[in-house]
């Protein structure tokens, strides 16, 4: 189970790289308080494809499906997360209702999938 009452922090100062796409994925994260920013490329030029605030989750999809990181993570101002392994999120999703992480594990890879089509416009 996701241990959410002896959770692990960790800060980030503003512009800090939490990840880089590509790199194997050890962590998933919440943010407590601060922004992530989610940077890709096209056309030769970096954009930012979304912006996370705090309460949102990140970085669980290559966790889930041991894929590569898809995008490259960018603190926005002074952040903090909750992290989580993937031992824990594993752990939680195999205690989870069989239906509820056979949704996860699809909708991962529906949404790397989707990614990947729009990476190719």
């Amino acid at each position: 189970m996701l241990n959410v009452d002896a959770p692990k922090t960790k800060a980030f100062t503003k512009g800090s790289v939490v990840f880089k796409k590509g790199e194997p994925a050890e962590f998933a994260y919440l943010i407590r308080s601060g922004v992530v920013m989610f940077v890709g490329e096209r056309d030769g030029q970096e954009i930012i494809l979304d912006t996370l605030y705090r309460g949102d989750f990140f970085g669980e999809m290559a966790l889930v499906d041991e894929e590569p990181r898809s995008a490259m993570a960018i603190v926005g101002e002074d952040t903090i997360c909750t992290v989580f392994s993937k031992d824990e999120l594993d752990e939680s999703l195999s205690n989870s209702d069989l239906l509820a992480a056979a949704l996860v594990r699809m909708l991962t890879r529906r949404v790397r999938e989707s990614a990947l089509r729009e990476g190719d416009d």
